[in-house]
């Protein structure tokens, strides 16, 4: 079976924002892109070296995606050439295997014709991922609210308005396996409240612009920063000075070892000046959220479809 070439543009993202742990996620323009070509068999390819090592046999997350998918659909996928293009970090806490895997899905749905609503993929990127909030800020675009059990997902983007992310990435990277290894398999009932509750106020005041409340209680999660601390030992430091340059808040990016430290748009600027060169190791990026999700571009008719 042949098609037209097109190209699935995917973006990053920052997961948790303090007490939303696996559950709310927030879309960036750091952007993995693939195209899409016809082929006899698959072949996966990456552009950047720092990305060579990946497999690209049927292990390759994307290329598993796609069977996944077509497994679940009992449908025959046509065979791809696929090339990709990222600038988005592994192992950094932005995402990058949502991205894949949310790639693989948009690109299973249209070599299959499935037709799948955004609901349907986030669901099934949920699947493959294990919790929704990094695979629904890729696929959807703007801050994403989720929850996630056995076969039921529910899922709403909000437009994120009013704020940009400073991202402090440093060199070293850390796996999601070993920093969800340190947290506890069980949370005392007033603790978990307490968290829940940081995180309906900090959704809340974000959509609504209140930045000052957004920023009370992002810093007091119980969920999983407590447990993470020990990854980051600059992390109370970074908190204190970006806070004190006007920053609302600081957070662990999703497992880390990125931190994101979240500004009003307009001290963001002078407070990512105040940081450069200020922590050993750490490069600064500032950011400002992105509000669409995937893209699907069909070349042929150079037009977008999400």
């Amino acid at each position: 079976m042949s098609f037209s070439p097109f190209t699935v543009k995917t973006p990053a993202s920052t997961a948790n924002l303090g007490p939303g742990f696996d559950s709310i996620g927030l879309a960036l323009p750091i952007f993995q892109t693939i195209e899409v070509e016809p082929s006899s068999r698959w072949n996966v390819s990456y552009k950047q070296d720092e990305f060579q090592h990946l497999p690209v046999d049927d292990t390759n997350l994307i290329l598993k995606t796609i069977q996944e998918v077509a497994a679940f659909a009992e449908k025959a996928c046509p065979a791809a050439t696929l090339t990709v293009s990222s600038d988005i970090p592994l192992s950094k806490g932005l995402g990058s295997s949502a991205a894949a895997i949310a790639a693989g899905i948009v690109i299973a749905d249209r070599l299959m014709g499935l037709e799948m609503s955004l609901d349907e993929q986030i669901k099934t990127a949920s699947d493959i991922e294990g919790h929704p909030d990094n695979v629904s800020a890729s696929l959807a675009g703007g801050l994403t609210v989720s929850r996630y059990e056995d076969d039921e997902l529910v899922s709403v983007s909000l437009p994120a308005e009013g704020f940009s992310v400073i991202i402090m990435a440093p060199e070293a990277e850390l796996e999601t396996k070993e920093s969800r290894g340190v947290l506890p398999q069980s949370l005392t009932h007033r603790d978990a409240v307490l968290a829940s509750a940081a995180a309906n106020v900090m959704v809340a005041s974000l959509i609504t612009g209140n930045f000052k409340k957004a920023g009370s209680v992002m810093m007091k999660d119980t969920f999983h920063e407590p447990y993470r601390k020990p990854f980051f030992p600059q992390l109370e430091d970074i908190k204190d000075f970006a806070c004190k340059s006007g920053a609302f808040a600081v957070t662990i990016s999703g497992a880390g070892p990125c931190i994101s430290i979240f500004a009003e748009d307009a001290r963001v600027s002078p407070i990512t000046e105040h940081l450069k060169g200020r922590y050993d190791g750490y490069q600064t990026i500032q950011l400002k959220p992105v509000n669409q999700g995937t893209l699907l571009i069909e070349q042929h008719l150079n037009r977008l479809s999400v």
